[in-house]
């Protein structure tokens, strides 16, 4: 019963992403997915141009397109990887400056090898653990950086989910936990 109520819940904060989505006239939406391996690792791009900094498949919300849609197809052009937005689970939504939202999702479900080869954004695409990414957080978009680390604090039960906050939020994540106490900081971006 509890899951089924937290399930129609999910939906009715969805239908409602998508309502506001679809009147916001003057912003720029967008929408990244979270893809979990067998292994735990999160699946990360290192883009082609600017910086070439590591950040979460996604793109741009065009006018008229589902969120879910969106990471759908920016996921697999940017990366190889095929997935459903049917298998999809709403994480969160950001507010970013100066206008707009930023749509998480997370999947466990999908298929083919990453592979950055037949993409003109993307230079790398693969793999990366938890700690790897943490190892790695100066190589990475600030704002993918707290996106994935909200995500953790999200499946850890520290924040809630569906998560609604600002982009530009500080996010700090746990060394340890004793119970949903910290005892020390590992990462404040």
């Amino acid at each position: 019963m509890e899951e089924t109520d937290n399930i129609d819940s999910l939906k009715i904060e969805l239908e409602r992403v998508k309502k506001e989505l679809a009147e916001a006239k003057d912003l720029k939406n967008g929408s990244n997915l979270i893809v979990v391996d067998e292994h735990g690792k999160i699946l990360v791009v290192r883009e082609r141009t600017r910086k070439r900094l590591w950040m979460l498949p996604g793109g741009e919300i065009e006018r008229g397109e589902a969120p879910g849609h969106a990471s759908q197809s920016e996921t697999e052009e940017e990366s190889g990887i095929i997935s459903d937005e049917a298998n999809y689970r709403l994480i969160g939504h950001f507010v970013q400056r100066p206008k707009g939202l930023v749509v998480l999702y997370e999947t466990h479900k999908f298929s083919g090898e990453p592979s950055a080869e037949h993409s003109a954004d993307t230079s790398e695409a693969r793999f990366m653990s938890f700690e790897e990414i943490v190892e790695k957080k100066d190589e990475f978009w600030t704002g993918y950086l707290r996106m994935i680390l909200r995500y953790k604090r999200c499946i850890l039960g520290i924040d809630k989910i569906p998560y609604e906050g600002r982009l530009s939020d500080v996010v700090e994540f746990p060394l340890e936990l004793d119970g949903r106490n910290y005892k020390d900081i590992v990462l404040s971006v």
